[in-house]
């Protein structure tokens, strides 16, 4: 998978420089140049989710398994079972709890892995 800056005048990456860098060197985003189809997703496992979604952004860069050990260590940290529950609050209406990781903020959701 190969990244482009969305102001396109920085160098094409792959996934690693692309983390290690954060922006562009011209001051834009990485975005992928394609965007992949997703594979079955699993249910009932946040890791085995995380790492489902992730692993086509990330290709060969890092090995599959041990993307998955990557998201399995990231959130077991969470202090919830399910890592971000689901509540429901109504009828038809649910609610995802973003505060059970270890600074009890909705930015471990995403930043624990990285």
């Amino acid at each position: 998978m190969k990244y482009v800056s969305t102001r396109g005048r920085a160098p094409e990456l792959g996934f690693n420089d692309v983390l290690l860098a954060g922006l562009a060197t011209d001051g834009g985003l990485y975005v992928p140049t394609e965007y992949p189809s997703m594979p079955a997703l699993p249910v009932g496992d946040y890791a085995a989710l995380a790492h489902a979604i992730i692993s086509p952004y990330v290709g060969s860069e890092i090995e599959s398994s041990a993307l998955l050990a990557m998201c399995r260590d990231a959130y077991a940290t969470f202090r919830h079972p399910a890592t971000v529950p689901l509540v429901q609050i109504d009828d038809d209406e649910w609610l995802m709890e973003l505060f059970h990781g270890p600074t009890l903020a909705f930015k471990d959701v995403a930043l624990q892995l990285v």
